[in-house]
């Protein structure tokens, strides 16, 4: 499973938050057996809050923030469209850095005096802190938001580093649009594809002026953090290409080592025999295409089918003959390690 010593997730505030605030269910279904309740919650100027937490009936698989939690929403005067990057400490710590609807940290005040609070990011002391959505399809280009664009336009650097979860470093071009907001372009494409990026994402981006650099973590459409790290073998660049959520499946991708990027599927579909639906999209395969799939009881060619309207596809034609040589039936979980855009290696569990 991901390291819990440092599990992060976004949570947006939504209407009717006032007096309680859901956890993601991924995160939940990893922590409810062992989170201590109540759990402290401390800030990035130094104040804690101790908040209960339940599990409701008709929300079964999320943990739900109550008794507490509506002192901490008025005291630093939450409002829709602020969010809180949560990162969790087991069994019961979380530190919260709080951003506004400029999708910029806000700056309370720093005041750790009284403790040892772990910095939030993990590179140290940052000038400004921030995120931004990925764009439904454009994997081409980013947009910053207006406030970062407004206060650092004029001293960015050209091209831009971006330094990665895995340590490597890429050069990004940007332009200044007439709106006044900075868009990454020449560069970004390779970063998009390389992580295997994905519409509606986020990327979280620390700036620090005196270095000249942005430092970048990247988050999935469940707002949890990519945690590329957790799965590579020393000096290797190991990516996933989309983080499962079923808990057999992420403990055998968080058990997986390899240099090249892969993702995880559980067999769980009652026709998954015949085709593999909800094939997340692959990196490099824009159109229908066939696919190399290949192990150590032979290689077939799998059609891959785009659902029409969404963003997902499956695994049809020639599937079928794979999953008969292969064996496969319900309760294996395949992984997928991508070798070139076009050709993937089967590991199956």
């Amino acid at each position: 499973m991901p390291a819990l010593a440092d599990f992060r997730f976004f949570n947006f505030i939504i209407p009717n938050m006032e007096n309680q605030i859901r956890m993601p269910p991924t995160f939940s279904n990893l922590v409810r057996e062992n989170m201590s309740n109540r759990v402290e919650i401390s800030t990035t100027n130094g104040q804690s809050w101790s908040i209960s937490w339940v599990v409701e009936e008709e929300h079964p698989h999320q943990i739900v923030f109550t008794g507490g939690w509506r002192a901490f929403y008025e005291h630093y005067h939450l409002r829709i469209g602020a969010m809180l990057l949560l990162s969790y400490h087991q069994p019961k710590f979380f530190y919260v850095a709080l951003h506004g609807t400029s999708f910029c940290e806000i700056n309370y005040g720093k005041n750790l005096r009284n403790g040892s609070l772990p910095a939030i990011p993990a590179h140290g002391n940052y000038t400004v802190q921030f995120f931004a959505i990925m764009l439904v399809n454009n994997p081409d280009t980013l947009m910053l938001p207006p406030r970062f664009s407004r206060d650092y336009g004029q001293s960015l650097p050209r091209p831009l580093t971006l330094t990665t979860p895995t340590g490597q470093r890429h050069r990004v071009g940007w332009n200044m649009e007439l709106n006044g907001r900075i868009v990454l372009h020449g560069g970004w494409d390779a970063v998009w594809e390389h992580y295997g990026l994905r519409d509606e994402w986020l990327v979280l981006f620390h700036y620090h002026d005196i270095q000249n650099t942005m430092y970048v973590m990247f988050f999935n459409c469940h707002t949890i953090k990519i945690n590329y790290l957790a799965h590579a073998g020393p000096r290797t660049d190991c990516t996933f290409i989309s983080y499962p959520t079923a808990p057999r499946s992420m403990h055998i991708a968080d058990g997986f080592r390899s240099t090249n990027p892969f993702f995880v599927k559980p067999i769980v579909h009652r026709l998954a025999s015949r085709f593999l639906p909800n094939v997340l999209p692959l990196p490099g395969v824009y159109e229908d295409s066939p696919i190399s799939i290949t192990n150590e009881r032979g290689a077939w060619t799998v059609q891959y089918t785009h659902y029409v309207g969404r963003t997902n596809g499956c695994f049809g034609v020639g599937w079928s003959t794979l999953a008969t040589a292969c064996q496969l039936r319900h309760g294996h979980v395949c992984v997928f390690e991508r070798l070139v855009p076009q050709d993937y290696q089967l590991h199956i569990y």
